[in-house]
């Protein structure tokens, strides 16, 4: 057990006097023990102010033991400190708040684990700070003195500050008031209705401080004998009493690890609980339309879940309860498990095949996580939690739902009785960082010569279909191929959920809408391209083609609206213009196969194949020119290709982009629009 007892001074807002009351305790708390007493300055954000109030300027700082830290022993540390004129040595966290930036957990544990063996107590001016850091130190605490302004502006901030160490999992227990600068008219009121015990009231004595700190020293040096001072020696005399209570009774937070199936009962026992005083049921939605009343929801909710954890989980640590509370805000109102994955940038996909089986993609490759759901119940409110705001529905009649989550990530959902195993969701991740031709050329997607090349044949307005299987990559390159649109035109982007993120202004983006409850009102990508083509648009941008609107999509390019852009699903260019005539013809019309083929042959000039290879990277592996017919049969040149020719020893997949020679026929054409486009591409080779 460790020896240091840890005192957290902290106050609801500035004014106050929460380092006064903090330095002086910690002289006061010498004065009593004699001896193992340490004074931290984790104020923010003007560290050091509590040091220079013990008679040092300069102090000693955390972030400065850095460098020093393999070298740290108790005798180190204490040869090290700087002690005050009072006796008490005194530690900042950081002498310059952008030091802050290099502490963390594992830093403060070490450090933390020396002073446990060179100290009996440790006095911390303690701010509220966020983060790993923030709450180290309020794991740390023992007991907490809550400096308090007796003004009714103070006692709400005190008020505010309790609801934050509430939520933090202080105990109560650990908190105790300190009501400072008081007179007759404030001692026995106001600050009892903050609900925690009152341990002292330190008088009003103002001329007596400002001397003091003056002489930058502590009252309890200079003025030993004051009313004021008394008060402090008082204060000191029960934080040593309640520490070691704290201690003898078994308080200290450091429990054993809770096991999997408890830790799991424990999640439903509260869940159940919540549920029984806040409607979180399936018909009770409507809040995730509304961001205000989606807040109201939030802040009902965690108050509810910080008292149930305080009162279910006695046995576990601040630390373990912090993270209860999170789990189970994530669970009644987010993604539940999902959202540390959707927080993860290493992961591209989260694949949940049932509640204990949910795969990830990370660089390519296919891993089990850790992941699991409580039940089948949990996971279903987690699929109508993503449909409900977009308007759409999940249930038997309509198993199976395509949407998006609020940063764009798309989701398809199925649930049974489609699905054997219960609910299941795909989630391909939305890339935070828009990604650039510099970013695909150095993730090896592609060349600077199949750069140039693509970026004139979009400036030349040709339209181009991206084909590729699942996963391969095809709508993050079509967002890439349309920031080559000039910035003047208009663009129209039609899409089952919006992905696209393009730069240019002048876009206007639809999405696709699903049948309402009756089963009316549905607006298909069909739909949508029809109508785009009276919206005046000089491109069109059409996510991807499933159906029909691939003939409609085909008419437009073909009647004047050049350069337009889509994505399909297909293996090699030359299936990708078999499946452009296969959807065509579930456009209904009763049109030769003849016909369909004329209008893909003059309809499309380029097909960019996008390929994810067995190492899991993706490639551009074919641009393909459409030169005509011939008979039954397309036409087609290979611009460029990529030749694979091996593997590498840890399994990454080696190759060559290889220009054919072959050189586009609208290439001659370049000219007119202003574009020079060196015949070299089409010669050389590039690793």
């Amino acid at each position: 057990m460790a020896r240091l007892k840890v005192i957290g001074v902290t106050s609801g807002s500035g004014g106050a006097g929460k380092t006064f009351v903090a330095t002086n305790l910690a002289v006061g708390i010498l004065q009593q023990v004699r001896g193992g007493v340490i004074y931290l300055d984790a104020s923010a954000p003007c560290p050091g102010d509590g040091c220079q109030k013990m008679g040092l300027p300069r102090t000693k700082s955390i972030s400065d033991l850095l460098p020093l830290l393999e070298r740290l022993t108790p005798e180190f540390l204490t040869s090290y400190l700087t002690s005050s004129p009072s006796g008490v040595p005194c530690l900042s966290l950081v002498n310059d708040v952008v030091q802050a930036n290099a502490l963390n957990r594992k830093v403060l544990e070490q450090v933390f684990h020396v002073m446990d063996q060179a100290f009996d107590y440790l006095v911390m001016d303690l701010s509220l700070l966020t983060g790993d850091v923030g709450a180290f130190l309020l794991d740390r605490t023992d007991q907490m003195c809550v400096v308090v302004d007796p003004s009714p502006q103070g006692l709400a901030r005190a008020g505010h500050l309790l609801g934050l160490l509430r939520a933090a999992q202080v105990p109560p227990t650990a908190v105790g008031i300190c009501v400072n600068r008081t007179t007759e008219a404030h001692t026995g009121t106001g600050a009892s209705s903050l609900g925690l015990q009152v341990l002292s009231y330190l008088p009003e004595q103002h001329e007596t401080v400002r001397w003091v700190e003056s002489k930058g020293r502590t009252l309890m040096e200079l003025r030993p004998d004051d009313d004021l001072a008394a008060g402090f020696a008082d204060l000191s005399r029960t934080f040593i009493q309640r520490a070691f209570r704290h201690r003898t009774e078994g308080a200290k937070e450091g429990g054993a690890e809770v096991p999997s199936d408890v830790r799991r009962d424990l999640k439903l026992r509260i869940l159940r609980r919540l549920i029984e005083e806040i409607d979180l049921r399936k018909g009770d939605l409507g809040y995730l339309h509304d961001p205000v009343k989606r807040q109201e929801m939030h802040v009902r909710v965690e108050g509810k879940l910080v008292a149930l954890v305080q009162e279910e989980a006695t046995e576990v640590t601040r630390q373990d309860r912090r993270q209860l509370v999170k789990e189970l805000m994530d669970e009644a109102l987010g993604l539940g498990p999902l959202e540390d994955l959707l927080e993860d940038p290493t992961v591209t996909e989260i694949m949940v095949n049932r509640i204990d089986q949910v795969y990830v993609e990370r660089k390519g490759h296919l891993t089990l996580s850790t992941v699991s759901f409580l039940s089948n119940d949990q996971l279903r409110g987690i699929i109508e939690r993503i449909v409900a705001p977009l308007g759409r529905r999940i249930d038997e009649k309509v198993p199976m739902v395509d949407a998006r989550l609020r940063d764009g990530s798309r989701v398809n959902a199925i649930i049974p009785p489609l699905a054997l195993k219960g609910p299941a969701i795909t989630i391909r991740k939305f890339s935070k960082k828009l990604l650039g031709v510099p970013d695909l050329i150095g993730f090896g997607s592609m060349t600077e010569q199949i750069a140039t090349f693509l970026g004139a044949a979009v400036h030349a307005r040709q339209n181009i279909v991206i084909s590729g299987g699942t996963g391969s990559g095809k709508t993050t390159l079509l967002n890439v191929l349309s920031s080559f649109i000039p910035d003047d035109e208009r663009i129209v982007t039609i899409e089952d959920a919006a992905e696209l993120q393009l730069p240019q202004d002048h876009v206007v983006s639809l999405e696709s809408r699903p049948p309402n409850i009756e089963g009316e009102g549905a607006i298909t990508i069909r739909d949508l391209v029809r109508n785009s083509l009276r919206m005046r648009p000089d491109r069109i941008v059409v996510g991807e083609c499933r159906g029909g609107e691939a003939l409609d999509m085909l008419q437009a390019m073909n009647t004047g609206h050049d350069g337009s852009l889509t994505t399909l699903h297909a293996n090699t260019p030359v299936d990708a213009l078999s499946r452009l005539e296969t959807l065509s013809l579930m456009a209904g019309l009763d049109l030769p196969a003849r016909a369909i083929r004329d209008q893909i042959s003059s309809a499309v000039q380029l097909v960019v194949q996008q390929s994810r290879l067995q190492d899991g990277s993706r490639r551009i592996t074919y641009v393909t020119e459409i030169c005509g017919q011939d008979g039954a049969q397309f036409i087609t040149r290979d611009v460029f290709r990529f030749e694979q020719t091996g593997l590498s020893p840890d399994g990454k997949v080696l190759g060559q982009f290889r220009p054919t020679g072959h050189v586009p026929a609208f290439v001659k054409n370049l000219p007119n629009f202003g574009i020079q486009v060196p015949e070299e591409i089409f010669l050389h080779q590039t690793l």
